[in-house]
Parts: structure tokens; C-alpha cells; sequence
């Protein structure tokens, strides 16, 4: 199994912080986040990244990477099919700009399904925290009684459409990479698409795409109010 870091991002809303450095080199009690996802991937067969902005800065041993040189323009769905010559195993795909408990990782792992995704069913909990109310930066995710996700991505969607938060975690067994390859694969719209965009898709074709429940325990880095309250964040929420 491999373990796929997606670094590319700029970060506009982060500010001043990613101004010299790419989210992921951040440092949260003085160790970049990316260093975080390394050290609880290090059991897996291997480990890369897909850098873009500030690609230089990003330079741990023993990783392979790819860069998004057109990070401006595209979004997750082109960074991690970047590293499509890597996609002839199952893969842990991970977004660079969140920190999440390492029994998340062992759970996820596991999980059966050629589609994982993490969600978090106490989400709320840490929306009040993070923005003070549960009506900021929401977006739809669906589940039916069986663990499949519905509906996922639309951006400020009605309350009855949010049964949990997309984390930026997720399994991809090698037949649902080639799945998802093939579906990039048929239209230049995908080079611009977000990853739940894709998931959408993936729905919409009739493939089950399995959630993964969680209650807590990540963090994820958007805005200068994220970062500067992160280690608040990471102990309430227990994180690390």
C-alpha cells in the first residue's frame, strides 16, 4: 500500500504563512506537517508527494515526487493523477494541509471498499470551535443506511444534506484508481475539479463509496484563524 501526500496548493487564505512556504511545511509544535504524515505513514510501502507552489521547499529523503507546475489552474483531482504511474497498488491519498490521530490511519487501512472516504460525525463540535457556529463553510455529505456515501460537495447545502465533514483522507483500492484514471481520463473538465467532484461522479456511476466514520481527532489548515489556533485545536480535539 502506498501512502500520496497532495502538496501543490497555494494556500490564498492562509497569508502572510504561506507567502515563503507551502501549507504543508508549516510548523505545528515545531515540526512541518507534512513531517506528521511521514512519520505515521513510514510502515507503508511507500511514501510520495505531489508538490506545486514553493515545490523547492519540499525536500524530505526517501519520498518520490511529482510537481504540479500548473497548481494555479487545477485543483486535487490533477495533483494526484500526476502520480498516476504510481496507482498500480491500493493507495492512501491524503490532503497536506491536515493533521489527524494515527489510529485513523491504522482503521482506514482496513476499511473494505474500493472507495473510502473519512468523515467526521462530530464535526459540529469542532465548526464551533474553529468558527464559533456550524453555518460556515459547509458543504453536502450524504450517507444511506448501508455506509454509502449519496451526495458530497455541494457547497452550502441545507442542514439535512450534512450527516458529516469530508476530512481529506482517503483508500483507493488499484481497481478504483483505474476507475478513477479512466474517468479523468475522459474529459478535460477533471483537470479543474475538486476531489469531491470526482467522488461525485464516482456515485453517480453506480460504484459504492464507503464512509468511514470518525468522531474528531483532525485538523485541517485554511485560513491564518486555523493556524494560529491550530495547537488549541489538536488538544481539544485530540489529534496527536
Amino acid at each position: 500500500m502506498k501512502y500520496i501526500i497532495l502538496a501543490a496548493g497555494k494556500g490564498n487564505r492562509m497569508g502572510q504563512y504561506t507567502k515563503y512556504l507551502p501549507k504543508g511545511m508549516l510548523l505545528l509544535k515545531g515540526v512541518p506537517i507534512i513531517q506528521y504524515h511521514l512519520s505515521i505513514a513510514s510502515s507503508l510501502d511507500k511514501i510520495i508527494i505531489v508538490k506545486g507552489y514553493k515545490a523547492e521547499k519540499i525536500t524530505f529523503p526517501n519520498v518520490t515526487y511529482y510537481v504540479n507546475k500548473n497548481y494555479e489552474n487545477t485543483n486535487m483531482v490533477e495533483s494526484l493523477m500526476l502520480a498516476r504511474d504510481e496507482f498500480d497498488d491500493d493507495a492512501i491519498v491524503s490532503y497536506a494541509d491536515i493533521v489527524y490521530n494515527p489510529k485513523i490511519l491504522d482503521e482506514i487501512k482496513e476499511f473494505p471498499g474500493d472507495f473510502v472516504v473519512t468523515v467526521d460525525m462530530e464535526w459540529k463540535k469542532y465548526w464551533n470551535l474553529r468558527y464559533g457556529n456550524i453555518n460556515c463553510d459547509t458543504e453536502s455529505l450524504s450517507i444511506d443506511s448501508n455506509g454509502n456515501i449519496t451526495e458530497i460537495g455541494m457547497v452550502n447545502p441545507p442542514s439535512d444534506k450534512i450527516d458529516a465533514r469530508y476530512v481529506g483522507l482517503l483508500k483507493f483500492t488499484k481497481k478504483g484508481l483505474q476507475i478513477m484514471k479512466d474517468i479523468y481520463n475522459s474529459d478535460n473538465k477533471w483537470k479543474t475539479a475538486y476531489m469531491t467532484d470526482l467522488l461525485q461522479e464516482i456515485i453517480e456511476r453506480g460504484y459504492e463509496v464507503k464512509a468511514m466514520k470518525i468522531r474528531n481527532g483532525w485538523i485541517e489548515f485554511d485560513t491564518v484563524k486555523d493556524y494560529k489556533k491550530a495547537v488549541v485545536f489538536v488538544r481539544k480535539l485530540d489529534v496527536l
